[in-house]
């Protein structure tokens, strides 16, 4: 079969024939339909800091959607020709942080795309079963990116939603791709009145298109303006899928007292800590990738009942290069899904 690989050293990915992958135990088979192109796959191309998550040589891709193939012999809850999408962290499963159900936190968690292979590929293999999520009418090539680009926004909405108030007021840092879903989840999931912040007038255009309330240009008056929208409270909620310095001031200067500051972005800013970093009892947390099946199966069940939904743009699996460096230089609106068949659009 066809992957795209990435070898030691390399920052382009390498289209090689290998294998295909035969499941074992309670492992599955899956025909990619598509996997998505991620800014989490730029980092690891291009962050040294990043290269701790990799097992090179490795298939990336970690959004992925297709159908099932072939079944070990103890997997038992799935069919073949099943359409599913996959979950790209699994824990060890007797950990503390697995009994609590949140294996994307365990220390020894394996990620698809990075550690194990991926989806930019023909086939992915499936470590267990219980990392499928099936699908119902939803195209697979179209929820590819719930895997992450949802996923990722809806736990960090699950982290905060407990602590908000009625129709809360979320602000909103980066409207990319996982952005867009964030804008929509967080009407959905919250109900509440969204603040989208992006230094592109064409992605809050399209905040105000997914129902944002608000957009605000990322500049040095930004803060002054978000705060002015709150009644000088600030936000309750900060969600920061930039993470920049820049972003990150922001963030500490707009969330409200006892608020939260949720960062998923991996732009490699800091921001000093200490009283005057943020206001009083606000929280400031980190947020990795990924998310809990049940999480999933929430996002798949909201994307399939027409509440969310995102723009794709297709790439055939020997373009995949194409679409890493089309990301890296912000030539993508939405999310950018390698497909391994015919129907590509580029």
């Amino acid at each position: 079969m066809l992957a795209a690989r990435l070898h030691e050293g390399d920052r382009r990915l390498r289209l090689e024939d290998v294998p295909i992958p035969k499941p074992d135990g309670a492992q599955v088979l899956v025909r990619v339909a598509g996997a998505g192109v991620c800014h989490s796959d730029l980092h690891l191309l291009d962050d040294p800091v990043e290269s701790e998550f990799l097992r090179p040589p490795v298939t990336l891709g970690h959004e992925i959607a297709g159908w099932v193939h072939e079944l070990g012999p103890k997997a038992t809850n799935v069919r073949l020709d099943d359409p599913v999408v996959v979950l790209c962290v699994t824990g060890c499963g007797n950990c503390l942080r697995c009994a609590e159900g949140h294996h994307e936190l365990c220390p020894s968690a394996s990620i698809t795309g990075a550690m194990e292979d991926g989806g930019f590929a023909e086939y992915v293999l499936v470590p267990h079963e219980h990392r499928l999520v099936p699908l119902s009418g939803l195209d697979p090539v179209a929820a590819a990116p719930l895997a992450d680009a949802a996923l990722t926004p809806y736990r960090a909405l699950a982290r905060v939603r407990d602590t908000l108030p009625d129709r809360p007021t979320i602000v909103i840092i980066g409207i990319g791709g996982l952005g867009e879903y964030a804008v929509q989840l967080a009407q959905v999931v919250a109900g509440a009145q969204v603040i989208a912040v992006d230094v592109r007038e064409e992605r809050l255009a399209r905040a105000a298109e997914l129902g944002a309330r608000r957009g605000v240009a990322a500049s040095p008056d930004a803060a002054a303006e978000i705060r002015a929208h709150t009644g000088g409270e600030g936000a309750p909620a900060v969600l920061d899928f930039v993470g920049s310095d820049e972003s990150l001031a922001l963030s500490a200067a707009v969330v409200a007292t006892r608020g939260t500051v949720v960062l998923i972005g991996a732009g490699g800013g800091s921001i000093p800590m200490g009283f005057r970093t943020l206001p009083a009892e606000a929280t400031f947390t980190a947020l990795l990738s990924g998310g809990t099946a049940e999480y999933l199966s929430a996002v798949v069940s909201l994307a399939e009942e027409g509440r969310i939904g995102g723009e794709v743009t297709t790439y055939p699996l020997r373009s995949v290069n194409d679409a890493l460096d089309d990301l890296r230089d912000g030539r993508i609106a939405g999310r950018a899904v390698v497909m391994p068949g015919e129907g590509a659009r580029r």
